[in-house]
């Protein structure tokens, strides 16, 4: 299993010789094995690439994400499928009843919202906030029919950003970070739902017809306070949102976490969690881990501006 998310920001060609990928930014191609390949972020426009070349990585397994003009994260790409029975867990996925569907949407939302009072009480201490979140997480219900989950992100937006912050306003600084980390999270994610095989439009609450990543974008719900909390140390003070921080957010998948008794990167997590939602859906599984923020170890703040990434 690949493990380098690369990440290129600078005019680049990219090509294939003997199962590596070559980039050449003018000076000198830089050669990386497929193998050791997990994710390929390009975030310059002028990149060139081939047709084979997104065979080749489609077939590996290896995702791909574009940003726009604006450096956000705009299409994935990956593999349609590359499970040898694919067949048969999309037929689990459409056969799984709506109220044991209801009952793990209930578990999402109540790990995301203790994730969030979690994230609150390390930022702010022992707030007024944090014990409405508590509250809220006991009052979930299956298929969190009293919407719980909204509720608390207002409590929780609100309490780290002030009465008025809205997650729609592009002139905040910490939204740019926030869209940023959760696009390369979520792409992750779609990458190893279809390498277990599932249909990432049979979400298990999300059901837009419209929305490919319906699956998906259930399963980010409890990641995203792990995005919240590193952005907004990452963003803290800060003027603009540079290079630099893109970068530091496409690495947030090599962040060290604990998780199932084990520690691992976050994107090993992500993995392991996939492959258990997987089980749980085949009936070889009694329940799912999710991904608690409490096992996250948060680099150093001052450490922010050394670390290392792959370009």
């Amino acid at each position: 299993m690949g493990f380098r998310i690369i990440f290129i920001e600078n005019e680049a060609k990219m090509s294939l010789k003997l199962d590596n990928l070559i980039i050449n930014k003018g000076e000198g191609d830089i050669w990386i094995p497929l193998d050791d390949i997990s994710m390929v972020v390009i975030d310059n426009l002028q990149t060139t690439l081939s047709a084979r070349m997104l065979s080749v990585l489609a077939q590996e397994g290896i995702g791909v994400v574009i940003t726009d003009q604006k450096h956000n994260p705009i299409g994935i790409y990956g593999a349609y499928d590359n499970h040898s029975r694919v067949a048969k867990t999309i037929k689990y996925q459409i056969q799984f009843s709506k109220d044991l569907y209801d009952d793990i949407w209930a578990e999402i939302v109540r790990r995301k919202i203790e994730n969030q009072k979690v994230v609150l009480k390390k930022i702010m201490g022992n707030v007024v906030s944090v014990v409405e979140l508590e509250q809220f997480s006991r009052e979930v219900v299956s298929g969190d029919i009293t919407n719980r989950e909204a509720h608390a992100a207002k409590i929780y937006f609100n309490t780290l950003m002030g009465q008025s912050f809205s997650r729609g306003n592009e002139d905040i600084l910490l939204n740019s970070g926030l869209d940023f980390g959760y696009a390369i999270v979520r792409s992750f994610i779609a990458r190893a739902c279809v390498g277990y095989g599932m249909n990432t439009q049979i979400g298990i609450h999300h059901k837009n017809e419209y929305n490919r990543f319906n699956l998906v974008d259930d399963l980010i719900e409890p990641l995203r306070p792990f995005v919240d909390l590193y952005a907004y140390f990452l963003l803290e003070s800060k003027e603009y949102f540079m290079p630099k921080h893109r970068h530091q957010l496409v690495n947030i998948l090599n962040h060290k976490v604990f998780y199932n008794n084990k520690n691992m990167f976050l994107s090993n997590m992500i993995e392991e969690y996939v492959e258990q939602y997987a089980s749980f859906l085949m009936g070889n599984r009694e329940c799912i881990l999710l991904p608690d923020v409490n096992g996250y170890e948060v680099p150093d703040e001052k450490n922010f501006e050394e670390e290392d990434y792959e370009v």
